[in-house]
C-alpha cells in the first residue's frame, strides 16, 4: 500500500509529498560527519571517504559555495593537524579529501562524465605528487618504490617455483609499463564511494531520491581522441628512441585509464538491454558476473562501449554526457 493521506473533498487516498520526508541540512551535523569520516579513514578507508563526502555535501546543501569553502577549510585544518600528529595519516587523508571535494562539487552542480573525470585526474595527480615528494625527500624515485612494491607483492603471490618465475616475467613487464595506473584506479574507487555518500546526503536533504542510472552513462567524444592518441604513442614507444620507456608508461596508463570510461559505457548498454527485456534477478546477477569476467579477461565491455559511441544502441540524446 502506498503511503498517503485522506483527501477531505474526494475521500480518496492521495500520495504524500516526498519532500515531507526531507531533513534540513545542518552545518553542525555536516561538520561532525566530515570529522568522523577523517577518523574512520584511519581504520576503514572507504567508510571514511563515504562519511567525508556525506559531510561535504551537507555543508554544500546548507550554505552553497560558502559551505564548500568551509569544507575546504576544515579539510586543510584536519590535514594540518594530522601532519603534526601522524605524517602517515595526513598522507592518507589528503588525496581522499581532494577526491571527495571534487566529486561533491561536481554532483552538487550537475555531474557529467567530463567533470567527474577531471576530478578523478586531479585526485590521482595529488596522490602521485605527494608520494613523489616523499620519495624525493628520502633520495629515492617514485618509479623505483612503486615498481619494487608491486614486484615484491607479485613475487609473494606467484611463488618461487618455475611457474611463478614465468608469471613474474610476464606480468613484471606490465607493471613496469603501467605502474602509475594504481593512482588512477585508487582515485576512481574513492570517487565512486564519495559519489554514494554525496547521493545519500542529497536524498536525505531533499526527500526526492533521483538515483543515477548506469543505463544513461554516455562517453564524451574527447575520450575517443585520448584513446587514439594513447594507441599511437604506445606504438611509437616501441621504436627504440631514448625516452621510449617514459612514453610507453604514459601511453599505457592513459590507455588503461580511458578504458574505464568505455567499460562503463559497455556496462550501460548491457544494463539498458536487460532492463528492456525485464531480465530476472537471478539471471541478471549471473550475467553481471559474466560480463565483469569478460571485461577483465578480454575487454569485451570496453569494445562494446567504444562501438556504442557511434552506434548509439540506446538512442541517447547525447547533449552533454550526463551521468
Amino acid at each position: 500500500m502506498q503511503d498517503g493521506s485522506q483527501d477531505p473533498q474526494r475521500g480518496a487516498m492521495v500520495p504524500t509529498d516526498p519532500a515531507s520526508h526531507a531533513v534540513a541540512p545542518s552545518i553542525l551535523h555536516g561538520t561532525l560527519m566530515l570529522v568522523l569520516g577523517c577518523i574512520a579513514a584511519m581504520f576503514l578507508p572507504f567508510v571514511g571517504v563515504l562519511l567525508i563526502a556525506y559531510g561535504m555535501r551537507e555543508l554544500a546543501e546548507a550554505k552553497g559555495l560558502r559551505g564548500l569553502a568551509l569544507a575546504l577549510a576544515l579539510c586543510a585544518g584536519l590535514v594540518l593537524i594530522s601532519l603534526f600528529s601522524d605524517v602517515n595519516a595526513s598522507i592518507l587523508l589528503a588525496p581522499m579529501m581532494v577526491s571527495c571535494l571534487g566529486v561533491v562539487f561536481c554532483m552538487w552542480r550537475g555531474a557529467t562524465v567530463t567533470n567527474i573525470s577531471v576530478a578523478i585526474a586531479i585526485a590521482a595527480l595529488a596522490s602521485f605528487g605527494i608520494d613523489a615528494a616523499i620519495a624525493a625527500s628520502s633520495g629515492d624515485s617514485i618509479h623505483d618504490i612503486a615498481t619494487s612494491y608491486f614486484a615484491d607483492s607479485l613475487r609473494v603471490s606467484a611463488g618461487s617455483d618455475i611457474e611463478g618465475d614465468l608469471l613474474f616475467q610476464q606480468i613484471g613487464y606490465l607493471i613496469e609499463a603501467m605502474w602509475p595506473f594504481m593512482y588512477v584506479s585508487s582515485a576512481s574507487l574513492d570517487a565512486l564511494v564519495a559519489g554514494i555518500g554525496s547521493y545519500l546526503m542529497h536524498t536525505r536533504s531533499t526527500g526526492r531520491p533521483k538515483r543515477p542510472s548506469l543505463s544513461n552513462f554516455d562517453a564524451p567524444m574527447w575520450s575517443v581522441g585520448v584513446l587514439s592518441i594513447a594507441i599511437v604513442c604506445l606504438g611509437a614507444s616501441f621504436t627504440g628512441f631514448a625516452e621510449a620507456g617514459i612514453l610507453r608508461t604514459i601511453s599505457a596508463t592513459a590507455l588503461m585509464s580511458i578504458r574505464i570510461i568505455f567499460a562503463c559505457q559497455g556496462f550501460g548498454v548491457v544494463n539498458a538491454w536487460m532492463s528492456r527485456r525485464r531480465i530476472g534477478c537471478a539471471t541478471r546477477t549471473l550475467s553481471i558476473f559474466f560480463i565483469f569476467w569478460s571485461e577483465m579477461m578480454f575487454f569485451i565491455m570496453s569494445i562494446v562501449g567504444l562501438i556504442d559511441v557511434w552506434a548509439n544502441f540506446r538512442k541517447l540524446p547525447r547533449d552533454g554526457s550526463y551521468i
